[in-house]
């Protein structure tokens, strides 16, 4: 197959079912043990915080969730990106920290989420924390059925995977985080909204992993 950015064309599944759920946690699970995973700076005494890129089915389509921020916001405002933040000394884990603060933002019951697996950390932009993405499947509930919080979220909106496989969805940018990493830019559903930085980063990065065949086996 003729690859653009590393992920081809399309989609490796058409249905989050039983088959598709199952290639993606073997995928990721063995991507961690067969990728060399960037090696990034951090700042002396950085924290930890953890995102969810959550996956759901719409109008029949396997997607993913994101969050707009409301732009009155000193951090982030407007921008569209996982649902996630800091860990709670309380936190017992980093996925349980990915699964709370989905359900202070978007609402939705850490029971409605099935964990498929995890990328490696990636820094902020001071550097100052290591951001933990976990992956999730929404086996219940509805994107439209999720109860908000308006002090933090604009509005959830979801795209189709397939989205992102089409090379007019996105721009490559170079110089992730102070490297030579190029990282696509991708258009989102409202024009002057793009996915870029660290959800930019960690959304390609899943895909990447997800459309690598050799990710089958382990090494």
């Amino acid at each position: 197959m003729f690859v653009i950015d590393g992920i081809g064309l399309a989609p490796p599944f058409s249905a989050l079912d039983e088959t598709g759920i199952e290639l993606i946690r073997r995928r990721l699970a063995n991507a961690a043990q067969n990728k060399v995973a960037q090696k990034f700076k951090y700042a002396a005494g950085a924290g930890e915080a953890a995102v969810l890129l959550l996956l759901c089915t719409v109008g029949g389509q396997p997607s993913i969730v994101f969050e707009e921020r409301q732009r009155r916001l000193t951090a982030h405002g407007g921008e569209a990106c996982f649902a996630g933040g800091k860990a709670d000394i309380e936190d017992p884990t980093l996925v349980h920290t990915a699964l709370r603060e989905t359900r202070e933002e978007l609402g939705l019951d850490p029971a409605c989420v099935t964990v498929l697996g995890r990328l490696p950390p990636v820094p902020n932009k001071t550097a100052a924390l290591r951001v933990h993405p976990v992956v999730g499947v929404m086996t219940k509930g509805t994107l439209e059925g999720l109860a908000l919080n308006r002090d933090e979220v604009h509005r959830a909106f979801a795209l189709p995977l397939s989205h992102f496989y089409r090379a007019e969805n996105r721009d490559s940018v170079p110089g992730f985080r102070n490297t030579g990493l190029r990282v696509p830019v991708y258009n989102t559903d409202k024009p002057g909204l793009r996915i870029w930085g660290l959800t930019a980063f960690i959304l390609h990065e899943f895909l990447c992993r997800i459309s690598d065949p050799t990710n089958d086996e382990s090494s």
